[in-house]
């Protein structure tokens, strides 16, 4: 079967699978994976979406799946239930997307007619979903920035999901997080409440697989540093956050420090919180915080240590410039060190490491933790697709070529069952723009490749 066969193909699959859905009573993942795109909506000039404008830019992407962002205007949610039918007859499912407390705050719009009423909008996206078996669920964006008093604790998302599915059981609930908030801390909460994840922004192959492992709970930890700032908290130049420790020097020819860091921190801000190891007073790595840097480093140290005997070892954050609402977790783990000797080979609680703190930053010791197996999220990876966002995360250009090389990699965990999908994250739907055309080509080979890989035996069983 040749390519340009495959639109027809995935018409009749996905309808089909929709079709199974309503014979069923209730929305179900079509068998095929959700493979689309998120917001980027065409209007009409009275403000309304442009339902059928946008259903057939959804075609032409060959996209079955589409998230619908319920924040530009008031009339969002009436024109979902327009949408959803044509949805359907394209073979489109349709989950919804809700902006959390932090985007909608005045002066920033909110989700309505709900607003931040997440137990009712369970509740009513389920009802929805009974008389519209192409919308599977929901996602919230930014959810990790509120879990917090007052917002989205254990018990109030346990509330909302319990109560969506207590009108339709099989509806899903995703949280949108960001690829280095996903660890064991943040797992052991969601874990058992939701139903997946959707995963913004992946830097590369390594930060999905390790997602994968805590999204699996097949994730091992080893010990850590964590340092953390809190939001909404002024600082001052000179703050800092750091664990110091005496070494002794044995091989300084051949002195180095290897070990992991990581940081929590989105935006492009630099020059405030800095990631830094030190020896004695002398800077000899950092990281600015921002972008959710992580990464293993080795630092040679043969030029630092040239005549030393002993050298005091410190890792931390310091504020180069002040902050007023910046809230950072900064990380530090898997510590090794060549040609120096510690009392504390590695960041485990020990009075051999001294705490060094001024201002708000606190500081703590991780234990070395395992996964138990306890779950399997499926989890749908969006990329960047619009050129603003796609400059904003990455340091290569936004052109059709690199977005489409990226959404590529995220669609090979799809094509390994590691992964259930990819939506974009807004990308230019303009039908005569260079980036639908990329992104077009590049759906509609993965479709092809699936086909025959299904017809072969040889893709993952659903």
């Amino acid at each position: 079967m040749g390519i340009s066969a495959w639109p027809l193909v995935l018409a009749v699959a996905a309808c089909l699978a929709l079709s199974a859905c309503a014979q069923s009573g209730g929305p179900e993942v079509p068998a095929w994976p959700p493979i689309g795109d998120y917001d980027a909506e065409p209007r009409r000039p009275d403000g309304h979406v442009d339902s059928e404008r946008l259903v057939r830019q959804l075609q032409l992407l060959h996209a079955n799946t589409y998230f619908w962002l319920i924040c530009h205007a008031k009339t969002d949610w009436e024109d979902l239930h327009e949408f959803l039918p044509l949805a359907r007859a394209a073979g489109i499912n349709v989950w919804v997307y809700l902006v959390p407390h932090t985007e909608s705050t005045p002066p920033y719009p909110f989700s309505e007619p709900f607003k931040q009423d997440y137990v009712r909008w369970a509740q009513e996206i389920a009802r929805l979903s009974l008389e519209h078996d192409n919308l599977p669920g929901y996602v919230i964006d930014d959810f990790v920035a509120n879990m917090r008093p007052g917002r989205f604790t254990a018990e109030y998302i346990k509330q909302m999901v319990d109560a969506g599915k207590a009108i339709n059981p099989k509806l899903k609930f995703y949280p949108l997080l960001y690829f280095p908030e996903i660890d064991n801390r943040l797992m052991a909460i969601l874990g058992p409440l939701v139903d997946g994840a959707v995963a913004a922004y992946p830097l590369g192959r390594s930060q999905i697989e390790r997602a994968l492992t805590f999204l699996n709970d097949e994730y091992t930890v080893p010990p850590g540093l964590v340092v953390e700032f809190p939001r909404s908290t002024p600082s001052q130049p000179g703050d800092r956050g750091f664990v110091t420790q005496e070494a002794q020097v044995t091989d300084a020819t051949n002195a180095r420090v290897h070990f992991r860091y990581q940081d929590d921190y989105e935006g492009p801000t630099t020059g405030y919180h800095v990631m830094q190891m030190r020896l004695d007073d002398r800077v000899v790595w950092a990281e600015d915080a921002g972008g959710h840097d992580q990464g293993e480093v080795t630092v040679d140290l043969r030029e630092a240590l040239a005549g030393k005997q002993s050298v005091r070892l410190s890792f931390g954050v310091y504020d180069e410039k002040g902050v007023s609402e910046y809230g950072l977790v900064a990380s530090f783990s898997d510590l090794r060190v060549e040609g120096l000797t510690l009392a504390q080979p590695d960041f485990s609680e020990n009075p051999s490491w001294q705490q060094d703190t001024e201002g708000a930053f606190t500081l703590a010791f991780v234990t070395g933790d395992q996964g138990q197996r306890r779950w399997k999220l499926p989890l749908i990876i969006m990329p960047a697709g619009s050129r603003g966002e796609y400059a904003h995360r990455y340091t290569d250009e936004p052109t059709p070529t690199n977005i489409a090389s990226r959404i590529r990699m995220s669609l090979g965990f799809v094509e390994r069952g590691e992964a259930e999908g990819v939506v974009i994250y807004c990308l230019d739907k303009n039908e005569t723009g260079p980036d639908l055309e990329a992104i077009s080509t590049t759906y509609r080979a993965f479709w092809y490749r699936m086909e025959q890989a299904r017809a072969s035996g040889m893709a993952p069983a659903e």
